[in-house]
């Protein structure tokens, strides 16, 4: 009688011990990184990034409006018309900066803005900035603009170059938003 022994489905494809732990590891990582990645989305939060503009989401009693970053209710997006000369901005504040004043420009080929920041908080801060620009729906992001404050005082006021990848500057007058992304 002769016996007949299914070949080990691994061995049958050439795969020694070796190929089967590293198929194994990376299946894993990408499980871990699928899962991470859907948690990240779950957590709305003022200055956290959102996709669809427009989209509202309750967090602890707070309003919160998608404008390619969640932003408070309570936020101004105020109208300006781009000109040289600053534009006051009503004092718009973001965690641990109040923007004080803010002048649009266009010089370089794609939109610009330089500001007046205020550290309001009791210690030194660093943190990334946006000043987000709207279409004339007041919903749509027409341009995204960064910038970068290090090591600012308590109660110092500093200036801020926002710059942006590609876009230019609506014509006329447009809303904006201002967003502290990060700081420590």
């Amino acid at each position: 009688m002769r016996s007949y022994e299914l070949p080990d489905s691994w061995a049958y494809f050439g795969f020694g011990e070796f190929m089967k732990k590293i198929y194994l590891i990376a299946g894993l990582v990408a499980i871990a990184a699928f899962s991470v990645g859907q948690f990240a989305f779950a957590a709305n939060a003022p200055g956290s990034k959102c996709t669809k503009v427009g989209q509202t989401s309750s967090v602890n009693g707070q309003k919160l409006t998608c404008s390619l970053i969640w932003v408070a209710s309570g936020s101004a997006a105020p109208s300006v018309t781009p000109s040289k000369s600053p534009a006051k901005s009503n004092s718009i504040q973001s965690k641990s900066f109040r923007l004080d004043s803010i002048s649009f420009n266009s010089e370089l080929g794609s939109a610009g803005a330089s500001a007046r920041v205020t550290n309001i908080s009791k210690n030194k801060r660093t943190a990334t900035m946006n000043v987000s620009i709207f279409a004339s729906d007041g919903k749509t992001v027409a341009v995204s603009m960064f910038g970068i404050v290090n090591e600012v005082g308590p109660g110092q006021t500093v200036t801020v170059t926002f710059m942006s990848v590609s876009g230019e500057l609506p014509n006329g007058t447009f809303k904006y938003s201002f967003q502290v992304d990060t700081e420590f």
